[in-house]
């Protein structure tokens, strides 16, 4: 019988012992391949409305997981092999050569890995058209029965090729093993402890000063972006580290005082054995809280992005459809250079607005709600100074005109009941979609300079009243029609526009293809594109919702994979710690401590461990999107909310999972 068949029958034999193991790299091959196949799919190119690129998300998040995966197989393997260096110490014992032992580990990776790549890459095949659903959900695309399960050639050849080169490296380590290691160290494995770390107060309050200064960093980013950032990363990280090597074994030692609590139960016991290891488990959890709270914000960030997918597109886009009719510059005003200049289309457009009415009526579920014709004035004016930092109180801008008689129909066509206040002609009303934000001052109570005229602001709002290409970056204001009049003497450019509101604007995709083949043939003298001449909510939606889909699908992807392998990793720990505290628990119970109480105890030691880098990875990352929130100028409470709930309730399957394994351990 050759060495491989003694791996194989071992394997097979034992597989319940390698069952942990086997789970881990299963789980790597099925992430990995699900991801290649889904880049591979061609069928999910062809579904798309808007040119979305897959290849290249899917390729760098399957960079990413494979980075992870080589990680965690690695711990798994060492975790693993751990457990096993009594039994190669018994084969050494047995005379049984250490180049023959080494072989053997060598054949038992290989054969556990390739069982795992043949389960991996049949279990992914089936779980691919569910991760499809679920993208297609996300991006709301029809046609999803079309999609069919299949083998993909290049997904599996690249995934072999890939895990086939990490299971040679893992051999080669489980193979280098007998030789690092005398016979008596391998007996010995099991019951290997840390010293008791030292309490060091100096560090422990430069811990915590290093994590307040980097939330004190986060939260001026504005003063200098990069610096700030930069700063803001680097001393949360290396805070982190320091405060769960020693301020966290500051306050452990420190609630020995607390004799009430201490001498309760087994407390005692409970308390000196977290105290012991702290040291050994203090840079695992701390890597633990950075990538928890690198998942957070990651997970948090793009789930914003597609909860408020809908809310971006209104703010760029609040009417169903829009026409510019003219784009007119001024060319005698003496102020015509402060913007790059548009010349003048040289053909009329009289007809286009009919064209589209004829349109209209053959598409019955998408009636007209509403109909305006607007003119823009865009002029050089002194706006206040919007960023706080800045020195200058007034800075020459352009802005964007509208008239209040003009303001009120759009504000009506779009359903918001906002108040415009404007009592006399030195009155005006601001649209900038960055009031009201954490880094920008108000306008209210300021003025505005105008051809020599002031201008009061008598209040503001961040909502959008019209379509991004007509304002492009500019501020609107609204004065009233007799100011507005007395523009027209000297704008820099005016744009003349008729803006739709259509019914079901979300599904209007037939209404919004005769829309694009009607704006294309009519522009088709001046550009390539109609970007800036016309406007399509539809199509905008599409082209929002498709990419925010993609990117949350991917996010939340990548962020439960790295909760289950770092869940997996804290789920490890405690098991090979399981083995050398078994013999412990078995003089408690000799001495009269009940199962009942000897589980609480573990309860609470693993809740420590667990809860610990979850609370410091929730802090961090809250503290992220909360100055993400001050960029974007809106409230990300809920996405939030709704990322936080379902990471923790991820997080304590596993808790009760590695309690239960612990204390089976410990009891069997």
């Amino acid at each position: 019988m050759s060495l491989f068949d003694v791996a194989f029958k071992n394997v097979k034999r034992n597989f319940k012992n390698y069952f942990l193991y086997f789970i881990s790299i299963a789980f790597s091959i099925v992430i990995y391949f699900t991801f290649t196949t889904l880049q591979y799919n061609d069928q999910i190119s062809t579904l798309l409305s808007t040119k979305a690129k897959l290849d290249g998300p899917f390729k760098a998040a399957g960079i990413i997981i494979l980075i992870f995966a080589c990680i965690f197989i690695g711990y798994s393997n060492s975790f693993f092999t751990r457990k096993r260096k009594k039994e190669i110490a018994l084969y050494s014992m047995l005379g049984i050569k250490k180049k023959q032992i080494g072989r053997m580990l060598f054949y038992e990776t290989i054969c556990m890995g390739a069982l795992a790549l043949v389960f991996g890459i049949l279990f992914g095949t089936l779980l691919s058209k569910g991760f499809i659903l679920v993208l297609f959900k996300l991006m709301q695309l029809e046609a999803i029965k079309s999609i069919s399960i299949g083998f993909s050639a290049k997904a599996i050849m690249q995934t072999i090729e890939v895990f086939t080169v990490i299971f040679l490296i893992v051999s080669m380590h489980s193979y280098s093993v007998i030789y690092r290691f005398k016979l008596i160290d391998l007996f010995k494995a099991d019951s290997s402890g840390e010293k008791e770390p030292k309490t060091n107060i100096p560090l422990s309050i430069l811990g915590v000063v290093l994590v307040g200064a980097g939330y004190w960093c986060a939260n001026n980013l504005d003063k200098n972006f990069q610096i700030f950032a930069l700063l803001t990363i680097i001393l949360t990280i290396v805070g982190t580290y320091i405060l769960f090597c020693f301020f966290i074994v500051f306050m452990i030692k420190h609630s020995k005082k607390n004799k009430k609590s201490y001498y309760k139960g087994i407390n005692m016991i409970g308390t000196s054995q977290l105290l012991y290891r702290i040291k050994g488990n203090a840079r695992t959890l701390a890597t633990i809280a950075i990538l928890a709270a690198t998942t957070l914000t990651a997970v948090g960030t793009t789930f914003s992005i597609y909860y408020f997918s809908e809310i971006t597109t209104k703010s760029s886009s609040p009417f169903s459809f829009a026409l510019v009719d003219s784009k007119e510059t001024k060319t005698t005003s003496s102020d015509a250079k402060t913007r790059p200049q548009h010349e003048p289309l040289n053909f009329k457009l009289d007809n286009i607005q009919k064209d589209f009415d004829k349109i209209l009526d053959n598409h019955k579920n998408n009636s007209v709600e509403s109909k305006v014709n607007i003119e823009v004035l865009d002029h050089t004016a002194k706006l206040p100074s919007l960023a706080l930092k800045s020195n200058d109180e007034y800075n020459d801008t352009t802005i964007s005109f509208l008239s209040e008689s003009k303001a009120k129909e759009l504000l009506k066509s779009i359903g918001s009941d906002l108040d415009l206040n404007l009592k006399n002609n030195d009155d005006a009303y601001i649209f900038d979609s960055m009031v009201g934000s954490k880094y920008v001052g108000s306008f209210k109570g300021k003025n505005l300079e105008i051809n020599d005229k002031k201008l009061n602001f008598v209040d503001e709002s961040k909502e959008s009243i019209l379509p991004r290409n007509i304002i492009l970056f500019n501020s609107l204001v609204i004065v009233k029609d007799d100011v507005f009049k007395s523009l027209e003497n000297s704008y820099t450019e005016k744009t003349t526009a008729s803006l739709y509101k259509v019914k079901g604007e979300k599904s209007a995709k037939d209404l919004s293809n005769d829309f694009q083949e009607l704006t294309k043939n009519t522009y088709k003298d001046i550009t390539d594109s109609s970007f800036g001449l016309s406007d399509d909510f539809y199509l905008t939606y599409r082209a929002s919702i498709e990419s925010s889909g993609l990117i949350v699908f991917i996010g939340g992807f990548l962020g439960l994979v790295f909760l289950i392998c770092t869940g997996t990793i804290i789920f490890f720990k405690h098991l090979s710690e399981a083995e050398a505290d078994k013999f412990n628990y078995d003089i408690l119970r000799k001495i009269g401590v009940d199962n009942k109480e000897i589980k609480k105890s573990v309860s609470k030691q693993i809740g420590f461990v667990f809860l610990l880098p979850l609370v410091i990875g929730i802090t961090h990352s809250t503290v992220a999107l909360k100055v993400l929130e001050g960029l974007l100028n809106i409230s990300l409470n809920m996405p939030i909310l709704i990322t936080y709930f379902a990471y923790i309730a991820i997080y304590l399957v596993y808790y009760k999972l590695t309690v239960e394994s612990y204390y089976k351990s410990i009891t069997d």
